[in-house]
């Protein structure tokens, strides 16, 4: 993983040794280095960049991917999640660059039952666990999370989603509208139907 080649803690470690600021959790699993004096900004970022934490080699779709714990440590889940999800995205992202899209910002979430603790339902794209290896795809939230995903297909597993998603990423490529996100697009060109409210979510 990207601790493991990365030596993410250490960085955090050094950086934690001279910040005389804070360090905030986001609900999106994201870390923020806050109130960061001049003085400090250009060592940070040399430690950032040193322990690969300064975002510049993640794409656009790892950025903003999370996943719940599942398996092993959830008794309630079904399915694989932040064990897997990474080399998920590395296979999609294989696609995106072939689209000329690795930098493109999109939501992706997974978790390993449908109790949702990653709030698969507000991204973009989402996998909710079935069965060992068997998701549930789901598509169309907004990025902002002001719109809920939509069912999209069932009992679909790595290759189906890679089988399904490739052909929308390219059509994107090709046909996205100026600042149009992903999940707007899969409802501009009718993959799902639009969820605004949580009484059309299994309509």
């Amino acid at each position: 993983g990207i601790n493991a080649e990365y030596g993410m803690k250490t960085g955090l470690r050094e950086i934690a040794r001279i910040h005389r600021g804070d360090f905030r959790l986001t609900p999106n699993q994201s870390l923020i280095i806050g109130s960061i004096p001049d003085s400090e900004k250009d060592t940070i970022q040399a430690l950032l960049s040193k322990y690969g934490m300064d975002n510049t080699r993640h794409s656009g779709l790892r950025q903003n991917s999370l996943a719940c714990a599942a398996l092993p440590y959830c008794g309630l889940a079904f399915a694989e999640a932040e064990r897997y999800l990474p080399s998920l995205v590395t296979r999609l992202e294989h696609v995106l660059e072939d689209c000329g899209l690795r930098n493109e910002a999109i939501t992706i979430r997974m978790t390993g039952c449908p109790n949702g603790c990653a709030r698969p339902y507000i991204a973009e794209i989402a996998l909710v666990g079935r069965a060992p290896g068997v998701y549930n795809l789901y598509l169309g939230a907004g990025f902002v999370g002001d719109r809920l995903s939509k069912l999209y297909k069932e009992s679909v597993d790595e290759e189906e989603i890679v089988r399904s998603l490739s052909p929308m990423f390219a059509a994107f490529a090709k046909e996205k509208g100026e600042d149009e996100k992903f999940g707007d697009f899969v409802i501009r060109k009718g993959y799902v139907k639009a969820c605004l409210s949580g009484n059309t979510f299994h309509a």
